[in-house]
């Protein structure tokens, strides 16, 4: 019976080796090998083949371009940063600072979807349901198809 060959990969930058390492040689991460078995790297040879494609450099001004639906938030600078307004399904990362407003802007912008009849549902891992209340009391944006969930554990 023929032995299972195993090959430690780098989670960090791919490197591969036939024995465990505690630090990566190639990019000095440590701790970062995970055992990959014969099978897994058959998927990996499999799943890397098919996702070369023989795509080549065309004209900006050949692209054709989607028409996709977009949900306005009613808060006009927002919209257009984000071109129209939300997609459907799309997510949409907002970052800053400590006090610039994050959460103020999101609860705005969730009580200006729901007002459009439209259910929403706010998750916070960081305030309570009556800390959110209060800012939401606070811009006017207390609508009654506004959600909050405020869990920390999303199991």
């Amino acid at each position: 019976m023929a032995k299972k060959k195993s090959v430690f990969e780098c989670q960090a930058c791919g490197f591969s080796t036939p024995k465990w390492m505690g630090k990566c040689p190639n990019c000095s991460a440590w701790d970062s090998f995970l055992e990959l078995n014969d099978e897994q790297i058959k998927e990996q040879k499999r799943s890397a083949s098919s996702s070369q494609s023989a795509n080549s450099a065309v004209s900006i001004t050949e692209v054709s371009v989607d028409d996709v639906e977009r949900v306005p938030t009613l808060e006009k600078e927002f919209d257009t940063v984000l071109g129209g307004g939300t997609v459907p399904g799309s997510l949409v990362l907002i970052g800053g600072s400590p006090g610039v407003g994050k959460s103020t802007l999101l609860i705005k912008i969730s009580a200006n979807l729901a007002k459009q009849n439209r259910d929403v549902l706010y998750v916070s891992a960081e305030e309570s349901a009556g800390q959110i209340k209060l800012r939401s009391d606070r811009v006017g944006a207390s609508v009654k198809n506004l959600f909050l969930l405020s869990e920390i554990r999303l199991e």
